[in-house]
């Protein structure tokens, strides 16, 4: 057995807790989880067509371990954790299908109820469609910048298509899921997007992108 399969079997071993009471909830219909999960499917079930290369750059920059995970990332939770206790400084572990949730439901607050109910609909989410449909849905919703959001934002950027458009332009978007374009640029703000894509290049560069975006349906 590959060492990715072990640690994927002990992520999902991790998660099947948090797994198993997302279902029993949506079962019941327990705090409206149910009707939580049925608004993400509907988002990703009319996802716009966005090329694979956009999901490629996504799952690498966001969520390198998305094809091991069950919507929930364990070791990133950890990664988290320690680094809050060593540094005070909180980090994000978010998942690619937690961000979608995040994204749907309209919940920013920082709070662990609400993370861990965005966890709960993420592990349910990730049950229901794959992560390419799932990763297309956000990249299709997601908020880039100041009056900037989902397939238009990407149109705009992306030219002269979606399907032609240079990796670095999907690497700047990508980037700008974690830093959005304010309404006045900043020189700093600039400075960490380029950083973001050159992180990005890099990553890309170590990975086989064709095989990554087969395996991710």
């Amino acid at each position: 057995m590959s060492m990715q399969a072990i640690l994927k079997a002990a992520i999902h071993i991790l998660v099947s807790p948090l797994s198993l009471v997302s279902r029993v909830m949506i079962r019941l219909r327990l705090c409206g989880l149910n009707d939580d999960l049925l608004r993400c499917l509907a988002v990703v079930d009319t996802a716009p067509s966005i090329p694979n290369r956009f999901v490629v750059t996504l799952v690498t920059a966001e969520d390198h371990r998305s094809l091991i995970h069950p919507g929930v990332d364990p070791i990133a939770v950890l990664r988290v954790l320690l680094f809050w206790v060593r540094t005070g400084r909180v980090q994000g572990a978010s998942t690619i299908e937690q961000q979608m949730v995040r994204v749907v439901l309209e919940c920013y607050e920082k709070t662990l109820r609400r993370k861990l109910r965005e966890q709960l609909v993420a592990v349910a989410l990730s049950s229901k469609r794959s992560k390419t449909q799932i990763a297309k849905a956000y990249l299709g919703k997601a908020f880039y910048g100041s009056g900037q959001y989902g397939l238009s934002a990407l149109t705009c950027a992306c030219k002269p298509n979606l399907e032609t458009t240079s990796q670095d332009s999907i690497s700047r978007m990508v980037a700008r899921l974690k830093y959005p374009e304010p309404l006045f640029p900043t020189t700093e703000w600039h400075q960490r997007v380029n950083g973001r894509v050159q992180y990005i290049a890099v990553r890309l560069r170590r990975i086989q992108p064709l095989a990554l975006c087969r395996s991710l349906d």
